[in-house]
């Protein structure tokens, strides 16, 4: 990501240089000054008129700044990234990249209870952001020690903390991630022509705004769909469909399997390999969301992923009486890392574990959302 982020930083400074160049008179000779005037008169102009607009700080500032980073990531595969993406096999790499990147994204949320990483990382954005420092919680989140960031019945933080820690990462909780996925779960799934809206929340005419969904399709039957990610915007959604007639649909992403926070370490249980690999390969047919790891894992023996050798397998198990290896406290349903219900159960349901090859338990899943069943089957 390093290299993407260094020709983000390279265009911003190219610009830098153009504006630096027409800003410094001493650039100019003699019969040059009337051009050095124009963009001096016109670029004192145009910052007054942003900064009444308050343009400046929708690229960066406390407010809404985790929507302003998110925004960049989206610009980076949604914007610039469409460019690369001409065949149906850069379409599968792009699909690739999307769910590596999720991984990333989860990565980050380890610092929601690592105040070790938490700390580096402010430490790191005071040096390099001086600024941010004075922001009235910043030390009181550097200074703080438990785990922030999470529900209000998790977190060790107060409603304030949380929210400030929130604005540090893009979107946190699943929001930006959520977003990506649901491009390449509509491309792969071939419902039409999609126009992602998601750099574009409003939509401008002369006597009003309308904020559209998060994204429009166009159908093979030539009709086209809103598609709102997350529920509870049902009245937005319901606005944009009485003044446009197009109607909107929204898709859940609070009972999708396409991120499960374990419940006892409180990390995301990110994508592995073998459904990245077989998700974005768009000529596979993929039956169902849940992948059985000890029945389908190319990857892994089924001995190594009994052991707990694999870092993304799930264990979501409920108890069964005439099941000795089910009479434990994470066998509630709840999806958590299988490494982490291994190390945490007593040495002896662990060894009744392992050697149950259970596998139902043991599991994974492919991106799904529910919610455009109806559209798929038009295709």
């Amino acid at each position: 990501m390093n290299e993407i982020y260094k020709n983000l930083e390279h265009s911003i400074k190219h610009l830098e240089t153009l504006h630096g160049l027409f800003v410094a008179e001493e650039n100019f000779v003699e019969d040059e000054k009337k051009d050095y005037q124009l963009y001096k008169e016109n670029s004192e102009k145009f910052f007054q008129v942003i900064t009444e607009l308050g343009i400046e700080t929708q690229l960066y500032g406390q407010n809404d700044r985790q929507m302003i980073l998110a925004d960049v990531i989206e610009y980076i595969f949604l914007g610039r990234g469409y460019y690369s993406i001409k065949t149906k096999e850069d379409k599968q790499k792009f699909t690739k990249s999307i769910l590596y990147f999720v991984n990333l994204l989860m990565c980050y949320e380890s610092m929601t209870i690592s105040s070790n990483i938490r700390n580096k990382y402010l430490t790191q954005l005071k040096s390099n952001i001086p600024q941010i420092e004075d922001e009235e919680l910043f030390q009181d989140l550097l200074n703080f020690q438990g785990s922030v960031g999470l529900k209000k019945d998790e977190s060790d933080a107060d409603k304030n903390l949380n929210d400030y820690f929130d604005t540090l990462l893009p979107k946190t909780a699943g929001g930006l991630w959520h977003e990506l996925i649901v491009f390449v779960f509509l491309l792969r799934s071939d419902v039409g022509y999609i126009i992602p809206l998601l750099l574009n929340q409003r939509l401008l005419g002369l006597n009003g705004n309308l904020v559209p969904p998060d994204f429009l399709i166009i159908s093979s039957d030539k009709r086209i769909y809103g598609v709102e990610v997350g529920r509870k915007k049902e009245i937005q959604s319901g606005t944009f469909s009485l003044k446009t007639a197009i109607p909107t649909a929204s898709i859940d992403t609070e009972n999708s399997r396409s991120s499960d926070r374990c419940p006892i370490c409180k990390k995301w249980i990110p994508f592995c390999d073998f459904v990245i690999n077989n998700y974005s390969n768009f000529d596979l047919k993929i039956e169902r969301n849940e992948v059985r790891c000890l029945e389908k894992c190319t990857l892994f023996s089924k001995e190594d992923i009994n052991k707990g050798l694999c870092p993304y397998t799930k264990y979501s198990r409920k108890p069964a009486s005439t099941l000795e290896y089910t009479n434990h406290k994470y066998a509630t349903g709840l999806h958590y890392h299988y490494q982490c219900v291994l190390n945490t159960v007593d040495p002896a349901i662990k060894g009744k574990i392992i050697a149950a090859d259970d596998k139902i338990a043991l599991k994974t899943h492919y991106p799904y959302y529910a919610g455009l069943d109806d559209l798929m089957k038009k295709k």
